[in-house]
């Protein structure tokens, strides 16, 4: 065994070297559970024998490349620290006790080189694991800033919405008071309707931006609440039309039913009808006076695809996919007015029965909103697609 080379040696036992790692590092529980024992035993393999070929070059510098590349790869491969520490000094120990077990006896230099190799590699993993922790934490921070910011923003909405409103119900109670001091109250009956109306518009628009609130809050949980049944598109089309045209009459706007085909969708009618409120309410809101706002459906046998047009400024490119955020608003389109929930509410309220909502536009040639809502054939086939995806447990 004199003749050979420390790192013929090593090269010549990489396998059993690796067999005893193995065996070890199963006592402390390595590889961890992310990795994948497979790769990590295919990845020591090729280490050890580029180790002991670099180490033969005389190499030193490829030599530390070879042990720092190694041990930068430790993150990559599912490790924590102390995976890492007690890895490396589990493979120093193999590399010593196979080399002695085959009557190779190293001197000084070759420990030192050897510890050497095997620390370079432990400190590089140590680098690796310091850089991405830190970029972990700075994702994290920026998550906790961006919290703070959507916290500021509940505040400034609901604080700004709701003044207005309160305002107008305080100044109405007041007038109200006022009224009813008056001698002759048939006289102030004309003004105390228009006051109690006013307090109750006042009082819906609140009751709504909590609605609105309330309904976000549940979508960033995850728990929007569908009772889905069966569903005609025709009727569902008409049922939209009809709940925005008091708005359309005062904006005043031209509502047309373009129709389509007369599907079933699988859906909670009450949810979907918000979704079109949300989305009409805009197309309507965005026109110029007299424009005209379209509805339409198409079907597939899968799923129906309903269609919301309006001749309105359009939105920019750059801004379409902001559209769907909590709290964004168009300044463009609307001076940055709003609560910028309600499309928001309406992805939620869409994905939540497995559809899908997007959005196409262009500047000054108008916008068109589109969703999808399943069919009773397109969920038994996202059924069975599901099912075919689980794979079977072995045996």
């Amino acid at each position: 065994m004199a003749s050979q080379k420390l790192h013929e040696v090593i090269h010549d036992n990489a396998n059993r070297i690796v067999d005893v790692f193995v065996g070890r590092a199963r006592r402390h529980d390595l590889p961890p559970r992310e990795a994948s024992h497979s790769d990590v035993v295919d990845d020591l393999n090729r280490y050890v024998r580029e180790l002991a070929l670099a180490y033969q070059l005389g190499d030193d510098d490829r030599s530390e490349a070879v042990a720092k590349a190694h041990g930068g790869q430790r993150w990559y491969a599912g490790y924590d620290l102390r995976s890492v520490l007690l890895e490396y000094g589990v493979l120093r120990s193999a590399i010593g006790d196979v080399v002695a077990q085959v009557g190779y006896e190293m001197n000084t230099d070759e420990l030192d080189r050897v510890a050497q190799l095997v620390n370079s590699a432990l400190a590089e993993a140590a680098v690796e694991f310091t850089l991405r922790a830190t970029e972990q934490i700075n994702e994290a921070l920026r998550i906790a800033e961006k919290a703070v910011r959507a916290r500021e923003d509940v505040i400034a909405v609901v604080s700004h919405d709701l003044k207005n409103p309160l305002s107008v119900i305080s100044g109405s109670a007041a007038m109200l008071d006022d009224a009813l001091g008056e001698n002759d109250l048939e006289v102030a009956r004309g003004p105390l309707r228009a006051h109690v109306a006013r307090i109750r518009r006042s009082s819906a628009r609140m009751n709504g931006l909590i609605t609105d609130l309330l309904d976000l809050a549940k979508i960033r949980e995850g728990r929007v609440e569908i009772k889905v049944g069966e569903e005609h598109t025709t009727a569902l089309l008409a049922e939209a039309m009809d709940q925005s045209a008091p708005l359309a009459e005062q904006h005043p706007a031209h509502l047309v039913n373009d129709g389509g085909p007369d599907g079933l969708v699988i859906c909670d009618r009450q949810r979907v009808l918000q979704v079109f409120d949300n989305i009409v309410g805009n197309a309507i809101k965005f026109s110029s006076p007299g424009d005209t706002v379209h509805l339409a459906v198409e079907c597939s046998p899968d799923e129906c695809t309903f269609a919301v047009r309006d001749a309105g400024p359009g939105i920019p490119q750059h801004q379409l996919p902001l559209l769907f955020d909590r709290f964004w608003t168009s300044p463009r389109v609307t001076g940055g007015s709003g609560t910028g929930l309600g499309l928001a509410i309406a992805r939620g309220i869409v994905d939540a029965h497995g559809g899908r909502i997007w959005v196409e536009s262009a500047p000054d040639e108008g916008t068109s909103f589109f969703f999808t809502l399943p069919t009773r054939s397109g969920l038994r086939a996202k059924d069975a697609s599901e099912a075919d995806s689980v794979q079977p447990l072995s045996k």
